[in-house]
C-alpha cells in the first residue's frame, strides 16, 4: 500500500470491516472466540477479573504477548549478564481514533489487541476508557448512554460508572462500592487530536496518566507544519500485514505506479528501525525518502524537500491491532511550506475528498492483502500457515531477493526477534480460525461501514452530496422547462404556422434583437447545464461512500514502468 504510495498522496488526497455480511462488527462488538479451542489454549487469554477502583488489573496476557527478544550473537570478549527486556503488548499506547470522529453525546465502541473497550467523554471534558462490560450482566456499555453527570451508564439496569471504574449508581439496588461492581478502567489520553488507550489500569484518582511514551509525530508541534489527510479506516487483514505492506516500497510500481525502489536499512534497534530510500519517489525529483518505524504501532515516511522544492512532506500510518485478521489504519499527511498561500488552499479543499482518495488507494491492496492472510478454501490450504509464518524467520517462508524488500525483512525480524512473533501469536491453525472465514470481494470493498458510518467528515459530507444532487435535479429539471416555455412563447406564432422555414427565421430575428423571452431561455438553458452537471458528479460520488470497484487500476501511465 505504503499508504503515501509514495508520490500519489504526496500531490494531494488519495488516501475490516466491521458490519460486513455475516460478521459481527468490531469496532464497538466483542471478539467471538470459537468454543471448540482446547482448554489450555483458552485459559491463557482468559482475562482478569473486574478489579475494584482502588486496584484494577488489566487482562492477563497470553504467553506470546510478553516476549522476551532474542538473544544477541555471542561475541568474543566476555560481556557482563544484563537482565532480559520484555515486549509486553498490553503495555504499549494504541491510537484509537481522532478526537473529532468520538461524539460528545455517546461512547465510542471499539476492540484492542481482542479487548472490547468503550471510549467517552466526561461531564469535565476528559476522555475516559473501560472496558465494554458491565460487571453486572456483561452487557457491553457501549450501548449505553453518557448520563447527565458525564458517567457512563449501561443501557440494561442503568448501572453507572465513573473514569476511573467506580460504580456510583445501582437503580434496583445493592452495594455500588462492593469491589466487583467496578467496571475495569484503562489508562486513556489525548496527543496531537488522537485519543489514545493502553491496557494498564487507569489512575484511580481520575489524573492523567503517563504519556511520555506515545509515539507522537514532533514536527506536528513544530511551527510551519499542519496536519493534513487524517483519515483513518477499519482493514480486513491482520495488523503485521498492514506494517508490512506500508513500509513496502517495492510494490508501488505495480500497484501504485511509481517506480523501482532500492531501499537502505540504517539502524536496528528495540525501538524498531530507519532506513533510507537514496533517491525516492517521483524518480528521484523529491529527493530521498527517509522511513522509520517505530513498534508497535507507528510507520512513517518523510521528504525534506524544503531547501529544494520549497515543501516538506510526512506520510505517517499508525497500525492499530483489532484481532487476528483485522486492524485500523490511522492516517496522517502533515506539510510544511515556503509559499505561506498553499496551506491555506489545502485547507480550504473538502476534506472527504482526501478521505474518498485514500479509500480508492486502500482498496487497490485490501483483497490480496486479505487473500495472503486468510484461507482461500480451507484453513489447511491457507499459504501462510503451511509455511509457518510467525513460527519461522520471515526468510524461510517469503523469498525476498531484492534490496526493496530489506524494509519487510527488517520489519519481520523486528517482530520475531523483540515483539515475540507478534500481538496475536505465530500464524498456525488456531490463528486462522479466530481470523474467519475469507470475505468477499462486496465486503473487503465495502466503505460504509469501513470508515464512513463513524467519520466525522463523510458522514455530514454523503447528506451534503445527497441533498446536492436532489436540489441540482430540480433546479435543472425548472430550469429546463422555463427555458422550453420561453422559447414557445417568443415563437408562438410562428409555431402555429406550421412552417419550418419561418420558425427559423423567428428564432434568428429574435436572437439578433435580443428580445427579453430568449435571453431568459438562454439564461435558464445555461442554469439546467450546470445542475444536471452537478448532478451528474453527485452521482458519481455518492457510491464512493459506499463502496470501492474492481478491477483496479495497474500501470495506468504507459512507459512509467518497466521491468
Amino acid at each position: 500500500m505504503v499508504l503515501q504510495k509514495c508520490s500519489a498522496l504526496a500531490s494531494g488526497p488519495a488516501a475490516c470491516c466491521p458490519h460486513l455480511g455475516a460478521r459481527r462488527p468490531f469496532a464497538g462488538a466483542r471478539v467471538a472466540r470459537s468454543s471448540t479451542r482446547p482448554a489450555a489454549a483458552r485459559s491463557r487469554r482468559q482475562l482478569a477479573p473486574a478489579a475494584t477502583a482502588e486496584a484494577q488489573a488489566p487482562p492477563a496476557p497470553p504467553a506470546f504477548w510478553t516476549a522476551t527478544p532474542a538473544p544477541a550473537p555471542p561475541s568474543q570478549e566476555e560481556q557482563p549478564e544484563q537482565p532480559e527486556a520484555t515486549f509486553n503488548w498490553f503495555d504499549q499506547w494504541y491510537p484509537i481514533a481522532y478526537v473529532k470522529d468520538i461524539p460528545d453525546d455517546a461512547p465510542y465502541g471499539f476492540v484492542l489487541l481482542e479487548q472490547p473497550i468503550v471510549i467517552w467523554k466526561d461531564g469535565g471534558g476528559a476522555y475516559r476508557c473501560l472496558r465494554d462490560a458491565c460487571p453486572h450482566r456483561l452487557v457491553p456499555l457501549s450501548d449505553g448512554r453518557i448520563a447527565p453527570n458525564g458517567e457512563l451508564q449501561c443501557p440494561y439496569h442503568g448501572w453507572q460508572f465513573k473514569g476511573c471504574g467506580t460504580c456510583t449508581l445501582m437503580p434496583q439496588g445493592g452495594d455500588p462500592t462492593a469491589p466487583r461492581a467496578a467496571a475495569t478502567a484503562y489508562q486513556c489520553a489525548v496527543k496531537q487530536g488522537l485519543v489514545w488507550v493502553k491496557l494498564q489500569p487507569a489512575p484511580t484518582d481520575g489524573s492523567e496518566p503517563d504519556t511520555s511514551s506515545i509515539h507522537t509525530i514532533p514536527e506536528l508541534d513544530k511551527e510551519g507544519w499542519f496536519a493534513f489527510g487524517d483519515m483513518w479506516r477499519d482493514i480486513p487483514y491482520d495488523w503485521a500485514t498492514l506494517i508490512e505492506n506500508v513500509v513496502d516500497c517495492g510494490h508501488v510500481p505495480f500497484t501504485h505506479h511509481g517506480e523501482r525502489a532500492a531501499l537502505g536499512v540504517l539502524e536496528r534497534g528495540q525501538f524498531g528501525f530507519q532506513g533510507v530510500w537514496p533517491t525516492g519517489p517521483r524518480k528521484g525529483a523529491l529527493g530521498a525518502q527517509h522511513t522509520r518505524f517505530e513498534g508497535p504501532v507507528l510507520m512513517r515516511h518523510t521528504i525534506d524537500a524544503f531547501d529544494t522544492r520549497g515543501f516538506g512532506n510526512i506520510t505517517a500510518v499508525y497500525g492499530v491491532p483489532v484481532a487476528p485478521g483485522r486492524c485500523r489504519a490511522i492516517v496522517r499527511q502533515p506539510f510544511r511550506f515556503k509559499n505561506k498561500l498553499l496551506p491555506l488552499a489545502f485547507k480550504v479543499m473538502p476534506a472527504f475528498l482526501g478521505h474518498l482518495g485514500n479509500n480508492s488507494v486502500l482498496d487497490e491492496d485490501n483483497i490480496f492483502l486479505h487473500m495472503q492472510a486468510r484461507a482461500c478454501f480451507l484453513p489447511a490450504e491457507q499459504e501462510s500457515v503451511r509455511r509457518g509464518m510467525g513460527e519461522k524467520p520471515a526468510g524461510q517462508v517469503y523469498y525476498m531477493p531484492a534490496a526493496s524488500d530489506a524494509y519487510v525483512s527488517a520489519f519481520r525480524n523486528w517482530m520475531k526477534s523483540v515483539a515475540g512473533g507478534g500481538p496475536f501469536g505465530p500464524m498456525n491453525a488456531d490463528w486462522l480460525r479466530r481470523a474467519g472465514p475469507r470475505l468477499s470481494d462486496e465486503q473487503l470493498l465495502d466503505h460504509y461501514h469501513s470508515h464512513t458510518k463513524r467519520c466525522s467528515v463523510c458522514q455530514p459530507a454523503l447528506r451534503n452530496v445527497r441533498l446536492a444532487r436532489a436540489v441540482s435535479a430540480a433546479v435543472g429539471v425548472s430550469a429546463a422547462a422555463m427555458a422550453a416555455m420561453a422559447l414557445m412563447i417568443q415563437l408562438a406564432a410562428p409555431l402555429a404556422a406550421g412552417s419550418p422555414q419561418a420558425l427559423l427565421s423567428a428564432a434568428a430575428e429574435a436572437v439578433q434583437q435580443g428580445q427579453g423571452l430568449v435571453h431568459l431561455a438562454g439564461g435558464c438553458a445555461a442554469v439546467a447545464v450546470v445542475a444536471f452537471a452537478v448532478w451528474s458528479w453527485c452521482s458519481k460520488t455518492i457510491p464512493r461512500f459506499f463502496s470501492g470497484t474492481r478491477p483496479h487500476a495497474r500501470n495506468r501511465v504507459v512507459g512509467e514502468y518497466s521491468p
